[in-house]
């Protein structure tokens, strides 16, 4: 019962409009008072402390901030320009184009909704001049953007590592082969549509392998940066703060002296977003340990493996029941979120249920993709829409055929555990 009121409270408090990370910390303190007393407060301060005085955490700012030197050093543009040379002209080749470069931004960013965003400038453009609907268009950019939180480096996947003490390196190296498969199943499934749905003859201009060694050439630095940062990672040459330090220097480097497409008056702005973005989830850190302060307090973890073991719940029936539970706490909230508020209580049970944690990591995180591009609050949706300038109606229609995509995605996933496991093992 006392879960239930739980959730109830932070679902109530956050449609208040308070931020995320303060309402997590209200409810945390609230229950934490009312079941401890006031005594509860002594351990405030030093719980926000340690929420954030974590070695692994010190990554996440390096990580925005590439992601943010990288998007404006105009780097999307160049990778689909260098993408599109030698895949254009094959059916539906922009569209494959588009996802590919998705792929790529997501090696070197780490984050869905900058992915989106860039590709909504670079990509849709190109693919309405050239007949693609708008709908089909935006709904591409949108799921093709969420690549950037499964393939490594991820943002949510540090998240999670920070919360579960699991090998960020695992969990890096574990996304690569579900990556590189919904690369597949999306760039199938635009071939198909291309070819035997819309029976469309695009006209296409097919790139001299001069120009395509040229673009290569010129694409090569960001290109090799995501080799640097996760082969780092896993060789055992950096730490993942170390890595995304180098990963910072790597993109000034090319953005100033390579690509030269950056300016010192670009500096202030990218720190001033860089800034914003790790204040949110920094903030969003110390409000979910205070919640979590308050569920170790009253055993609401305990309680729930009890539970579960009384009414003796399979792995696969646990599985699938929390994988309801983040489809639909993923329409109402957003992936950072959901992350903080369900992981602390859910990772007890999943140790508990003897499930491997870098398996669920990849279910939980597709799971977290799904959310990105799922009506009424799917992130990508409205940046795309925001930037586009677009109904997000037309967006939200475009993106339902990609949710049922990954919902069968994330049911491979779930029957065949070794796709996430075979590189850990």
């Amino acid at each position: 019962m006392i879960v239930t009121f739980l959730f109830l409270s932070i679902i109530l408090i956050i449609a208040t409009g308070v931020p995320v990370g303060i309402g997590l910390g209200i409810v945390g303190i609230s229950y934490s008072i009312i079941f401890e007393g006031q005594n509860a407060l002594i351990s405030l301060p030093q719980t926000i402390y340690a929420s954030n005085s974590s070695f692994l955490l010190t990554a996440i700012p390096m990580f925005i901030l590439m992601s943010e030197i990288l998007r404006t050093a105009n780097v999307t543009e160049i990778l689909f320009d260098a993408v599109t040379k030698w895949i254009g002209h094959i059916p539906g080749g922009l569209a494959v184009s588009t996802v590919i470069t998705c792929a790529i931004g997501a090696s070197i960013t780490g984050s869905s909704v900058a992915n989106a965003a860039s590709m909504s400038i670079v990509a849709a453009p190109s693919m309405i001049n050239r007949g693609y609907n708008r709908s089909f268009t935006y709904g591409l950019i949108a799921a093709s953007g969420t690549l950037g939180i499964l393939i490594p480096p991820s943002i949510p996947m540090l998240l999670y590592a920070s919360i579960t003490e699991e090998s960020i390196g695992k969990l890096f190296i574990s996304g690569i082969i579900p990556g590189l498969l919904l690369v597949t199943l999306l760039c199938l499934y635009v071939v198909f549509k291309e070819k035997f749905i819309d029976k469309t003859r695009r006209k296409t201009v097919k790139a001299t392998y001069v120009d395509r060694l040229e673009s290569t050439k010129k694409a090569l630095p960001a290109l090799i940066l995501p080799i640097i940062v996760v082969g780092g990672i896993y060789g055992g040459f950096f730490t993942p703060t170390e890595a995304a330090g180098v990963g910072v220097f790597f993109s000034f480097m090319i953005g100033f002296f390579w690509y030269k497409t950056l300016k010192l008056s670009n500096i202030i702005d990218i720190f001033k977003n860089s800034l914003n973005s790790t204040c949110m989830i920094l903030l969003l850190i110390a409000g979910s340990m205070v919640l979590g302060h308050a569920i170790t307090t009253l055993q609401i973890s305990d309680q729930l493996v009890g539970l579960i073991s009384s009414y003796d719940v399979s792995q696969f029936t646990f599985v699938i029941m929390i994988m309801v539970l983040l489809f639909i706490l993923g329409c109402i909230l957003e992936v950072i979120s959901v992350i903080y508020i369900v992981l602390p209580v859910l990772f007890p049970i999943v140790e508990s249920l003897g499930i491997n944690s870098i398996w669920f990591a990849i279910i939980f995180i597709v799971n977290m993709e799904i959310a990105l591009i799922t009506p009424p609050l799917g992130m990508n949706l409205y940046v795309i829409g925001g930037i586009v300038k677009r109904p997000i109606s037309e967006i939200m229609t475009g993106a339902l055929p990609f949710v049922l995509i990954f919902l069968f995605f994330l049911f491979i996933l779930i029957l065949f555990p070794i796709i996430s496991t075979i590189l850990v093992l």
